[in-house]
């Protein structure tokens, strides 16, 4: 069950290049992007959500840190050991897959088929939901910054969601990588350093918990913080029933921070080969990061007693707290001295508050926390609280300003709300990926094909549901749902995976390395199994609204696929044969257009790989000229010439499905028909020339005839081939007006031919000029030696000329 599944082979090679494969692609270079530069590219999507993933998981678990922390340790051996594997063993059969619906069409058996669509819905779910989380955030670490932002929330999070977007739109997304290896290994690093620093700190100065209820009563006062989940009471005195309740609650919220895993996986088309390596490494150290991170953060939260605080992360009040008793003065209770400004100021604020909840009331907003503490609290209790939380304010401003501190809070909250800005593009990249994907399968309309149109659909739909679900803890009830089924999706497809795609990775299904590759998956499936029906269990009140948008996104998808919901996809037969030049085809369904893109592709990479072999330089005519032709003559979209054009390092990504790929394939094999179609006009144009020409030299007086002329010209100019073949294709050659693509090859060989006659045909036009003039004899015979094949090979062409009624003829050579 636990024998190792991939190859001697490729351990050998994976052994060789892995430590090349760690720093690969961090300059943009190599074959893709290496372990850490994928890492980096996605840190921004799998790693900004964990910055909220401690605050969520407090929350769920009722403020209680060991119910937090026993359930996210729970959670990640779910994830450790069963959804890693999982995926790793998806990556190893095929990493060019893109997500676990893409992951079902190439190696799930047909049974399963329908989880893509689902998988695709909820994806792209996702990816709108990625938008609204990262931008309510990103807009939620501004107000560390500029706290007086903070009416100004929502429009913020709109203004981040428009800016990202135009900024993937004007630039696009592959030359955006920069933005995210940059952005994500500094955020990364940054973490890494800064957690260390606070894991250590809360180890040793547990008595710091003092800073924490004045922090967050200021930010309370200061409207950054909604709400403040705490304990209400020991944990003992709960019972075993809310005990579980809180656990599984807590589980429930803490998935939240492993939304960003899938995206390791859906990025592998981009990654360095050989890519099973890049990604399987990237899975381990990326689990192994949000498994460390968290598990410091709920450490530091419990030691520190820091409550869930709605609107703003854990992570900055640890900061905050770090920030001043280590990079900063430092601050002891007694240094906490309120003075009589203090209780004057926390008196005045007694008093205006039932002015401002008259305004509040008017306008319907929410009870602000200092109206509610004056309804809790005696006047002397208000007044003693507010005046302390007054003092320790100044206390930990004077004890940052102008330290190191200072700058470490400022540096962490920009770059938390630049790696939350970033997030976005990753929610954009990868809901556009997913579009593209299912429009390449027919299931979405063709234009889901650039990613820049599938990146503006996702943000008007953001953009529309940001004022809606105005709270990170509203998102992530919905946001679950999307990645955990993705979890579902990968697991399943994996145990299930076809005999064929093993035999294509070189496993017998009946050996130890398929049941092992299995068992990965299996394991994938408990686990995520387990993660859903906790989901489900947990987050009830989101259930109803993902299932309708799914199954909504899902009819969707199957309306575009076979023209109308009634039409089975099986009984869809491969679209006709057009005819030449129909560059305007409307097909009736989204599948038959899937299959007509799978057959234009494998004739543009049979074009391709006919032009990198060479076989097609006889023709003397450039790449270019032989792509117009072709897609003219084979009805190609000329886009596909730019999306595959060949370098160095090309590989072509796999057909997303069976069918698909035997489409593809049979356009593929058509590379000698392609040839001969090429040979065919570049023999028009020759043809053309031979035929405008060749009355230049006729003269039958001296015994040239036109057909004379014309074999000589034809032996001349087409001295490889067998002179009866090719005089008998010239005999059926019949001059027409050819459609401007095809007439500009072949006027390339009409050129060609034109230039190349006066330095072949120099003995033979010399002759005739001297049968002209009377000075040789009509009836001879010219023996001419042409070089041919770049000069390595000579062929002897031999011409007879006159009138028939001569005594015979003259050799001359």
């Amino acid at each position: 069950m636990l024998k190792n599944y991939v190859s001697p082979a490729d351990r050998q090679q994976a052994g060789g290049q892995l430590p090349r494969l760690m720093v690969e692609g961090l300059l943009l270079g190599g074959t893709g992007l290496g372990v850490l530069a994928l890492i980096f590219e996605i840190a921004a999507d799998a790693f900004s959500v964990a910055a909220y993933q401690t605050l969520l998981a407090i929350h769920g678990a009722g403020g209680y840190h060991q119910i937090a922390i026993l359930a996210f340790i729970v959670l990640s051996a779910l994830l450790f050991f069963g959804i890693v594997p999982a995926y790793k063993a998806g990556a190893y059969l095929r990493p060019n897959a893109g997500g676990s619906g893409p992951l079902v069409e190439a190696i799930g058996p047909p049974s399963l088929r329908w989880l893509s669509w689902v998988g695709t819905s909820l994806f792209f779910l996702d990816a709108i939901l990625t938008i609204i989380i990262s931008s309510i955030s990103a807009a939620d670490v501004i107000m560390l910054i500029l706290p007086e932002l903070a009416p100004y929330r929502i429009a913020l999070a709109e203004l981040f969601a428009f800016f990202i977007m135009a900024v993937l739109v004007a630039i696009g997304p592959k030359r955006a990588v920069p933005l995210f290896l940059i952005g994500g290994g500094l955020f990364t690093l940054f973490t890494i350093a800064a957690l260390a620093m606070v894991g250590f700190s809360s180890l040793i100065h547990p008595q710091w918990a003092f800073l924490t209820q004045g922090i967050v009563n200021r930010l309370e006062a200061n409207g950054v913080v909604q709400q403040v989940v705490q304990v209400q009471q020991d944990i003992s005195a709960i019972g075993t029933v809310l005990f579980f309740q809180l656990f599984f609650r807590s589980m429930s919220s803490a998935m939240l921070g492993f939304s960003g895993y899938e995206v390791i996986p859906a990025s592998g088309k981009h990654a360095a080969r050989p890519k099973w390596v890049v990604i399987n490494t990237a899975l381990t150290l990326a689990a192994v990061f949000l498994i460390g991170t968290g598990v410091v953060q709920l450490y530091a939260a419990k030691q520190w007693d820091i409550p869930a605080t709605e609107g703003y992360s854990t992570l900055l009040i640890e900061y905050e707290i770090e920030a001043a008793q280590v990079l900063g003065h430092g601050i002891r209770p007694e240094d906490v001295v309120v003075t009589n400004d203090d209780r004057q100021s926390a008196s005045n604020l007694y008093n205006s508050i039932p002015v401002e909840r008259a305004s509040e009331e008017l306008f319907g907003e929410a009870k602000s926390h200092l109206a509610s503490e004056r309804d809790r609290l005696s006047k002397d209790e208000f007044i003693n609280e507010i005046s302390y939380d007054i003092a320790l304010s100044r206390a930990l401003s004077n004890a940052i300003t102008g330290t190191p501190g200072d700058t470490f809070l400022v540096v962490a909250g920009l770059l938390l709300a630049i790696i939350l800005l970033l997030a976005q593009g990753g929610g954009y990249v990868g809901g556009a990926a997913v579009a593209a994907n299912a429009a390449r399968l027919g299931r979405l309309p063709h234009f889901f094909t650039d990613d820049r149109l599938g990146i503006v659909v996702i943000w008007a739909i953001s953009a529309v549901l940001i004022p809606i679900i105005r709270e990170v803890v509203v998102v992530e009830a919905y946001y679950a749902f999307g990645f955990v089924s993705a979890f579902v999706i990968t697991s399943t497809t994996v145990f299930f995976v076809r005999t064929d795609v093993l035999h294509q990775r070189g496993i017998d299904p009946h050996s130890g390395e398929a049941r092992s590759l299995r068992f990965a998956g299996l394991r994938g499936m408990i686990a995520s199994y387990f993660m859903a029906a906790v989901l489900v269990t947990q987050k009830t009140e989101a259930l109803g609204v993902i299932a309708l948008s799914g199954a909504a996104i899902t009819l969707y998808q199957i309306y575009i696929a076979n023209g109308g919901l009634k039409r089975p996809a099986e009984a869809v037969a491969l679209p006709a044969v057009l005819p030449t030049g129909e560059h305007n085809a409307s097909f009736e369904m989204g599948i038959q257009r899937a299959h007509d893109y799978a057959r234009q592709r494998g004739i543009v990479d049979a074009l391709e790989d006919l032009i990198e072999s060479g076989a097609l330089g006889k023709f003397d005519v450039g790449p270019e000229r032989h792509r117009i032709l072709v897609a003219y003559l084979y009805n190609i979209d000329p886009a596909l010439f730019n999306q595959n054009e060949h370098h160095d390092d090309y590989e072509r990504i796999e057909e997303p499905n069976v069918k698909l790929e035997e489409t593809y394939q049979l356009a593929y094999s058509q590379r000698e028909q392609i040839i001969k179609r090429i040979e065919h006009y570049s023999h028009f144009g020759i043809f053309m020339f031979i035929r405008n020409y060749h009355v230049n030299w006729v003269a039958p007086e001296y015994g040239r005839e036109a057909a004379d002329v014309q074999q000589a010209m034809v032996d001349v100019l087409f001295p490889q081939t067998d002179h009866d073949t090719i005089w008998a294709e010239y005999c059926g050659f019949q001059p027409t007006r050819q459609p401007e693509p095809i007439w500009q090859f072949s006027r390339r060989r009409y050129l060609w031919a034109k230039a190349q006659w006066p330095n072949l045909s120099g003995r033979i036009t010399t002759i005739w000029t001297l049968q002209d003039f009377d000075l040789i004899p009509k009836n001879i015979d010219v023996r001419m030696v042409i070089t041919v094949a770049d000069g390595k090979q000579f062929r002897h062409v031999k011409i007879h000329t006159g009138d028939g009624n001569d005594d015979g003829p003259v050799p001359v050579s």
